[in-house]
């Protein structure tokens, strides 16, 4: 129950902290220009648009970096220690404080995944239609590219080849989860053991590599070795389906996800007790 209480502090500090409403605006104004041609399209192509566009978003390197970036933002400071917290570590104990943060990296995770989500069809309104197939507008623009002029966004028809609309957005969400709490784990440990801003540094590599892969995609050996190490990848299924040609599979993207994750939080957890997390440094 402590760990749940120090998770809600932070909660709490986005009522304080001007980052957060940065953040929330930043997403907001990166989605609305991302998308919210497809409204335009659809009305142009004469029917409506459907509720999927968050499964194609990876597809496209240049625009999804954008929101995976403002997630950094958020939890660039992690684990959050203010002079509000040193108090509350004084209560609680190293451990519990700790497995506050992780827990409020998780639900953090999830909350953007959430909001991410509903933005990626909130702007198709009202050229919405809820029904579980791909429908006509979404298949013509990734097979036909006709969307350009209304929405640059580059769509992978592989991605529609492969899986149904439900399944492959199923797949980018829950991916999203867990490649971001991933971040955080990094972020966290970094934060902890090495300066500030190294493992911020990082995960924004991550968050850039599927554009360097894409950069370098002539060079077939650098971008497959390049996609083995490329969590924000694994989000794009288009990936994932050619074990064939040595690419990673939807297995190995899970599994390497997960593992690092549990390892990092046995990592944070197990050597708590030997950092010093004195606010009045930060």
């Amino acid at each position: 129950m402590g760990a749940f209480k120090c998770c809600k502090l932070n909660f709490l500090q986005w009522r304080t902290n001007w980052k957060y409403p940065v953040c929330g605006i930043f997403l907001l104004v990166i989605t609305w220009n991302t998308l919210h041609g497809f409204s335009d399209y659809a009305e142009a192509l004469g029917c409506p648009m459907r509720p999927w566009l968050l499964a194609l978003l990876p597809g496209d390197p240049h625009r999804f970096v954008l929101p995976m970036l403002a997630y950094l933002m958020l939890i660039s400071d992690a684990p959050f220690r203010n002079r509000q917290q040193q108090f509350v570590l004084q209560r609680v104990g190293k451990r519990t404080w700790i497995w506050g943060q992780i827990l409020y990296l998780f639900f953090t995770s999830v909350l953007f995944a959430v909001l991410l989500w509903v933005l990626s069809w909130v702007f198709l309104l009202p050229n919405l239609e809820w029904k579980a197939r791909w429908g006509p507008a979404i298949q013509t623009a990734a097979q036909t590219g006709n969307h350009m002029q209304y929405a640059y966004v580059v769509m992978s028809y592989n991605i529609i080849q492969d899986a149904t609309p439900i399944v492959a957005t199923a797949w980018v969400f829950f991916m999203l989860i867990a490649v971001n709490f991933l971040f955080g784990l990094i972020v966290t440990v970094c934060n902890l053991w090495a300066g500030r801003g190294l493992g911020t540094a990082i995960a924004v590599f991550f968050c850039l590599e599927p554009m360097i892969i894409e950069l370098f995609g002539s060079t077939i050996g650098f971008e497959r070795f390049l996609l083995w190490m490329s969590p924000v990848s694994w989000l794009n299924r288009s990936y994932l389906q050619h074990t064939n040609q040595n690419l990673p599979s939807v297995g190995y993207a899970i599994a390497m996800t997960l593992g690092i994750s549990i390892l990092l939080i046995l990592v944070i957890v197990g050597t708590i007790h030997r950092c010093n997390l004195d606010a009045n440094k930060e």
